[in-house]
């Protein structure tokens, strides 16, 4: 079963990246890779309105270590019902005002 949704997930994340990237192309954000989805693992420290604060495992794509930070939820598509202590398999991109989940899925 991981191996289907780690390919899942790494097709979730090409087509996303595609078609963001397509008619963002020319943005004003050029120093920004908004098109870039990024993986990684981690546990549900808080969930909030909007937003749900992750301990997650280091991210080599982008050199980070392993570290709690808040993600916005994504505006539209459902998301599942998350809970503190939550472990998470997580797709997310950077966007100009942060970082916004592209998908979630809680392990319990």
């Amino acid at each position: 079963m991981p191996v289907i949704f780690a390919r899942l997930l790494a097709a979730l994340a090409l087509s996303v990246s595609v078609a963001y990237a397509a008619p963002h192309a020319m943005s004003a954000h050029h120093n920004m890779h908004a098109a870039d989805v990024y993986q990684s693992y981690g546990v549900i420290k808080k969930v909030a309105a909007g937003a749900v604060s992750i301990s997650h495992q280091p991210i080599p794509a982008l050199n980070w270590p392993a570290m709690t930070m808040t993600f916005r939820l994504p505006a539209e598509g459902e998301v599942p019902p998350l809970k503190a202590g939550d472990k998470v398999d997580f797709l997310f991109n950077q966007q100009a005002d942060g970082y916004v989940l592209v998908a979630i899925k809680a392990f319990r």
